[in-house]
């Protein structure tokens, strides 16, 4: 597995809610990609389950990556859409960026957000990147910082990434580690990912109560693989618990299936 096609595949996997966009070498062919998602969390007690799909078109060249989103969302008894655009344009052979900006008009969505982060591949395997994200949910926006420091082993990649939260009460904060083992391309992987603290990660499902959560823990499963070629399968399981405000805990499991076809 060439290390940098497979660094940019997994770097821009850290984002949870959105699709896999590797960028890649500037010899790469142009590649367009169709996407379609579906998301189920259910909860243990005290709500109805929340579910998420999206349908994506992306474009990969020799610059970089271009993803076009649509999200639809049902929560809280409520139907909702948000558009989202993502891009990953390649600075230069070791440098590559991260920029989104994301709005909807449903109140189960934040109203805007958005994101920005640089990427860096350092020598020795080691991979590292430095950003943020901001959701606005119609008052004051929340702003959360980022970053990560990767690291390949083989056909193995471990990743460590916090997030940060400045609030006038005080700072919380939250990290996850992932670990992946990638077998023929960046697109053919088993992997884990665990994570601790408050602030939450930065996902399309978030709601407005995960803002204040005192406490969270959550463990999750996920796999990329070819259904029947040219069709690629994703797939994940996770499940969370959180501590929200005055004391309240929710429990969930979240399913997540999607089918990624190139042409």
């Amino acid at each position: 597995m060439v290390p940098w096609v497979a660094g940019a595949s997994i770097l821009l996997a850290l984002r949870v809610s959105a699709q896999d966009a590797a960028v890649p070498p500037a010899s790469a062919p142009h590649v367009t990609t169709a996407s379609v998602d579906y998301s189920h969390v259910s909860f243990e007690k005290g709500l109805d389950a929340w579910q998420l799909a999206s349908v994506s078109l992306g474009n990969r060249a020799g610059w970089g990556s271009l993803i076009g989103r649509v999200n639809y969302a049902h929560r809280f008894g409520s139907d909702g859409a948000q558009m989202e655009v993502d891009a990953y344009p390649r600075l230069a052979p070791w440098l590559y960026a991260y920029a989104s900006l994301g709005y909807s008009a449903s109140d189960i969505f934040p109203a805007w957000r958005s994101g920005g982060e640089l990427f860096a591949s350092l020598p020795g395997a080691w991979e590292t990147s430095l950003g943020y994200r901001q959701l606005r949910f119609g008052g004051a926006p929340v702003t959360l910082f980022t970053g990560a420091v990767g690291k390949y082993t083989g056909n193995y990649w471990f990743s460590v990434r916090p997030y940060v939260h400045a609030t006038a009460n005080g700072t919380s904060a939250s990290a996850g580690l992932t670990a992946r083992r990638y077998f023929a391309d960046g697109d053919h992987f088993l992997g884990a990912r665990v994570s601790y603290g408050s602030t939450p990660p930065d996902q399309v499902s978030v709601d407005a109560a995960a803002l204040a959560r005192v406490h969270s823990a959550s463990a999750s499963v996920q796999g990329s693989g070819d259904l029947r070629a040219p069709v690629q399968l994703t797939w994940s399981l996770g499940y969370d618990r959180e501590e929200l405000a005055f004391g309240t805990i929710r429990r969930s499991w979240t399913v997540n299936g999607g089918l990624r076809v190139p042409f």
